[in-house]
């Protein structure tokens, strides 16, 4: 196994930056109903997925911008 991390190669969970694992911790603790992750891929901007623990409506949402889901959950 390569570790990416010595050859001088990014690790991807490192893209996401830590304002992005912020943004994602906000929006669990204001909506619990929701599962959120932050999607990171090699090269792209995070992605952050909402995702219903009980599937009610919306029943998943996916946005690179954390105040789209955050507006959406709101109703806003």
């Amino acid at each position: 196994m390569t570790d990416w991390g010595m050859i001088g190669w990014p690790d991807p969970a490192d893209q996401a930056g830590p304002s992005a694992h912020a943004q994602a911790a906000a929006l669990r603790a204001a909506f619990p109903g929701y599962i959120v992750n932050v999607i990171t891929r090699w090269g792209e901007k995070p992605r952050f997925e909402a995702v219903s623990r009980d599937g009610s409506n919306p029943y998943a949402l996916i946005s690179s911008d954390a105040r789209e889901i955050w507006r959406e959950l709101r109703g806003d």
